[in-house]
C-alpha cells in the first residue's frame, strides 16, 4: 500500500491555464508516481473539462470567502503580504485539521511560499511530518519591485508588504523541512535570508511535459506576435504597457500589416485599454487553448522588466517551435545563449529589430526554435527533473 501525500494548493490546478497551475500540476503530476495524493485546494471558478478520475489523486475543494479587498484589510491587521494566498488559513483550517488526523500523513507539500501559515497547522496535528514548500517565486523581492513602481499610500502598503513578506519567508525557512525553488536566483535569495537553514534550499525547475505539446508543421506561421499570460499578474502588466509606448510602434513602422496578440485570462483594465487604442492589437481574455496561437504566431515576446521564478511561457514556446524574443529578466533563470536559442533585448531599438528579424526571416527562426526545442528536451522535460524530485520528495 502507497503512502499518502496531503497537497496544499490555493489554486486548483486543473485546468491548467497558468503559469502556477502549469508548475503545480506538473509536480503533482510526478508525486502522484510515488504517492496516493490527497488534494486540498478552493472549489475552481473555471471547472476542467476533463471530468475524468485520476488514479491515486483525491480532490478536496472548499470554498473561498477572503477576496481581493478583505485579503488587503486583513493583512494590515495581521501585518501579513495582501495576497488571498497568504489568507487559506481561514477557509482551510478545518479541514486541514482533519485530513491530518484522518491520514498521519508522513510528507505534506504546501504549493506556494505564501501558504506558509498552513504549516502551523499541520504541526498541531501532525508535529513529526516532513513538510516541503515550493516557493514558485521570492514573494519578498516581487513585493519590493511592486512598491517601487507605487506613489503615496499604495507606496507605503506595497513596501509594508515587502517587509511582512520577509519576515514570513524568514519564519518558513524554519519551520519547512524543504523549500523548492524555480531557479538558481531564487534559491540564492532565499539561502541569503537564513545562511543556518540553506541546506533546505533545492532548485527544481519550473519544467513541461512534452507531450502535451504536439508540434504541427502544418500550420502555416501568421504575421503574429504574441504575449501569453496572466494579464492581471503586475509584470506582466508592465510588460504590456512598456511593450505598447516604447517597442510596438517601432515594428509597424517597418512591418504595417502586424498582428499583436495578448493571450491570457483576467485581462486588467489597463491591459484591455490597448485593444481601444489600436485595432491591431487582439486580446483573447481566456482561451481553452494558449497553444493554438502560439503555433500560428512567429515571435513570442517576454518583454518583462520585473518578476521573479522562470517564465513557463518560454518553456511553452520552446516547446512549439516558436521562436522567442526576450528581455533579460523576461529569461532569467533559464538556460539560454542570445542568438542560439532566443533572442535577447533589453532596449526598444534592439527589441524591436529582433521581432522585424524574426518576422522577415522564417528560416532564421525556425534554426532558432530548434535549438531552444533541444535545450527544454535536456533541462525543462518533466523526464528530466523526475528523479530529482522524487529524490527529495
Amino acid at each position: 500500500m502507497r503512502e499518502k501525500l496531503l497537497f496544499i494548493s490555493a489554486e486548483n490546478p486543473f485546468p491548467q491555464d497558468s503559469g502556477g497551475k502549469l508548475r503545480t500540476g506538473n509536480i503533482l503530476n510526478i508525486l502522484l508516481d510515488k504517492y496516493d495524493v490527497d488534494l486540498l485546494t478552493y472549489r475552481n471558478s473555471r471547472p476542467a473539462d476533463d471530468k475524468h478520475e485520476v488514479p491515486g489523486l483525491a480532490v478536496h475543494e472548499v470554498e473561498r470567502t477572503v477576496n481581493y479587498r478583505k485579503a488587503m484589510l486583513r493583512s494590515l491587521y495581521k501585518r501579513r503580504n495582501s495576497s488571498y494566498m497568504s489568507h487559506v488559513d481561514v477557509d482551510m483550517r478545518g479541514r486541514i485539521g482533519e485530513l491530518c488526523r484522518q491520514n498521519s500523513y508522513g510528507h505534506v507539500f504546501i504549493s506556494h511560499s505564501l501558504l506558509g501559515s498552513c504549516i502551523d497547522i499541520v504541526r498541531e496535528v501532525l508535529p513529526g511530518t516532513v513538510i516541503i514548500t515550493d516557493a514558485h517565486n521570492f514573494e519578498s523581492g516581487l513585493s519590493a519591485q511592486l512598491a517601487a513602481k507605487k506613489k503615496g499610500l499604495a507606496k507605503l502598503f506595497y513596501s509594508l508588504n515587502a517587509r511582512w513578506t520577509k519576515r514570513d519567508e524568514l519564519k518558513l525557512m524554519d519551520k519547512t523541512n524543504l523549500l523548492l525553488t524555480t531557479s538558481e536566483q531564487d534559491g540564492l535569495a532565499f539561502k541569503s535570508l537564513s545562511i543556518p537553514n540553506s541546506h533546505k534550499v533545492h532548485v527544481i525547475p519550473n519544467f513541461i511535459r512534452i507531450g502535451d505539446y504536439p508540434v504541427n508543421r502544418g500550420i502555416s506561421k501568421e504575421n503574429w506576435i504574441i504575449l501569453p499570460g496572466n494579464m492581471n499578474y503586475f509584470p506582466n502588466i508592465n510588460a504590456a504597457s512598456y511593450f505598447y509606448r516604447e517597442i510596438y510602434p517601432l515594428i509597424k513602422a517597418k512591418v504595417p500589416e502586424i498582428k499583436w496578440y495578448i493571450v491570457g485570462r483576467d485581462v486588467h483594465p489597463e491591459v484591455a485599454a490597448l485593444a481601444e487604442k489600436d485595432p491591431s492589437i487582439v486580446i483573447t481574455g481566456y482561451v481553452d487553448s494558449v497553444a493554438d496561437y502560439v503555433r500560428k504566431a512567429k515571435v513570442v515576446i517576454a518583454p518583462l522588466r520585473e518578476g521573479s521564478g522562470t517564465r513557463l511561457k518560454i518553456l511553452e514556446a520552446w516547446a512549439l517551435k516558436t521562436p522567442v524574443v526576450s528581455s533579460t529578466k523576461g529569461a532569467e533563470g533559464l538556460l539560454y545563449e542570445h542568438s542560439r536559442n532566443i533572442l535577447i533585448a533589453d532596449d526598444p531599438v534592439t527589441f524591436s529589430d529582433s521581432v522585424i528579424q524574426l518576422l522577415h526571416d522564417h528560416e532564421r527562426g525556425i534554426v532558432l526554435a530548434d535549438r531552444a526545442y533541444e535545450t527544454l528536451l535536456d533541462n525543462y522535460e518533466a523526464g528530466s527533473v523526475r528523479e530529482k524530485l522524487l529524490g527529495l520528495v
